[in-house]
């Protein structure tokens, strides 16, 4: 195997889908079990939530070393200066992303132990998951979106060479 393959880069770039994509499908399972009234679904949705706050430690290490490894250049072709505003800005986006999906996975695991003890307690869980899951969601699509922009010139919103506003001095 490629010894490029276990660099923190890499690795980042490989497991970021999990806590980036996996909130936006707990939602709508979640749904899914409240109306089919079933256990089954709603323990696939709680796991699915756990296992994205699972791999945001994960992420977030392997963002922060190759966060270093650039500053150190020690990646190359070194980053643009809007490639590098993305970098710092996507950091602060998944900061502020971390807490909920953390919070996210607290409440799947309560919801997956009330399924097997508290069954009557299920359902105030799940709505509260489906709310911290929508947050969840929302934030990390925008750390998702500026990290695409760190690499991606063609993902970074266009330059207004010529604003339309007007200064007076």
């Amino acid at each position: 195997m490629d010894p490029a393959f276990w660099l923190p880069e890499h690795l980042h770039v490989m497991l970021n889908h999990l806590p980036a994509t996996l909130p936006m499908i707990v939602g709508p399972i979640l749904i899914a079990g409240l109306i089919a009234r079933s256990h089954a679904v709603l323990a696939v949705a709680f796991s699915l939530g756990l296992l994205a706050a699972g791999a945001t430690p994960f992420v977030m290490q392997t963002g922060e070393r190759a966060y270093d490894r650039f500053n150190a250049g020690q990646i190359q072709p070194p980053l643009d200066d809007r490639g590098d505003i993305a970098m710092e800005m996507h950091e602060e986006a998944s900061e502020k992303a971390a807490p909920f999906l953390y919070g996210m996975g607290l409440g799947c695991l309560a919801g997956l132990i009330f399924l097997r003890w508290r069954p009557d307690w299920v359902r105030g869980c799940t709505y509260l998951v489906l709310l911290i899951s929508l947050a969840a969601a929302a934030f990390t699509l925008r750390a998702a979106v500026l990290g695409g922009q760190i690499r991606h010139p063609e993902f970074r919103p266009a330059l207004n060479e010529s604003p339309d506003h007007t200064r007076d001095d």
